[in-house]
């Protein structure tokens, strides 16, 4: 007998791609309209902790790897109760996203504010496509925001090298 859950997971993956091209769609729209340039982009990058890009790889690799699996679908089905439940398949990757972009802003701004102006565009940018990667399905073979990070340290000569976020250290 097949997996039940299957073709719910093709649905999610389905999903889970078009609300991460909405999200990237919109992302760009806002570096057009806030003017967003690769220095600020790239600082951002810079910016940011090496724990970050590490642990958003590592979740993407286990989430990807155990999407089709019996781990996944015993952990969905405890979610759900046992039903199957296409909106809490839609509505959890999509709060994961929201997650993600809260703490990295918290991570990269020093705060959360509710007023996103206070952010640096270059570093909202940077947050909302962290956010957006968590979205996409089947990434996992590969450390992108690792590899992002490693090659914006690079351009900057590896004088913003930070291991764990400072809010961490003390």
């Amino acid at each position: 007998m097949g997996d039940p859950y299957r073709k719910l997971a093709i649905g999610r993956v389905l999903v889970r791609t078009a609300i991460a091209i909405g999200i990237l769609a919109y992302l760009m729209k806002y570096a057009i309209g806030k003017s967003v340039t690769a220095s600020d982009f790239v600082s951002a990058i810079q910016a940011t902790p090496l724990a970050l890009p590490i642990f958003l790889d590592a979740m993407d690799y286990f989430i990807d790897k155990t999407a089709y699996y019996s781990v996944y679908n015993k952990v969905y089905q405890a979610f759900t109760g046992g039903k199957r439940n296409d909106i809490m398949g839609i509505l959890s990757p999509i709060i994961v996203s929201a997650v993600i972009f809260v703490g990295a802003l918290a991570i990269l701004g020093g705060v959360i504010t509710a007023n996103l102006n206070a952010y640096n565009p270059g570093v909202l940018l940077w947050a909302g496509i962290m956010a957006a990667y968590t979205m996409l399905p089947e990434t996992g073979d590969e450390p992108w925001m690792t590899i992002l990070w490693v090659a914006a340290q690079l351009v900057g000569g590896f004088s913003h090298v930070a291991f764990l976020p400072p809010m961490l250290m003390g």
